[in-house]
């Protein structure tokens, strides 16, 4: 699977570049209990991601939420429907 190739080469040269930590970033926003109970049955949303962050260790680290600032309203609007009707179309 070349994106545990290309996470592990990440950890090889963070290691090498003397870095004392490695945010692979991105997991569901739930306990950790819960990610631990839930990881084998569950496949929607972030959950595949949580399986394969897992394969690695690790620990996981909860941090502030990611803040989305739309410059151009319109624009965004066009963007967002058009997304919406190619998901429909896939899916």
């Amino acid at each position: 699977m070349p994106t545990y190739l290309l996470q592990w080469e990440g950890m090889k040269w963070a290691a090498k570049s003397k870095c004392t930590s490695y945010d692979l970033w991105g997991i569901p926003d739930d306990e950790e209990s819960v990610l631990e109970e839930d990881f084998l049955k569950r496949g929607d949303g972030l959950w595949g991601v949580y399986r394969f962050k897992r394969g690695f260790g690790g620990e996981v680290v909860q941090s502030a939420h990611t803040y989305q600032k739309i410059y151009r309203p319109g624009l965004f609007s066009i963007f967002s429907f058009l997304l919406k009707i190619r998901r429909r179309s896939l899916g």
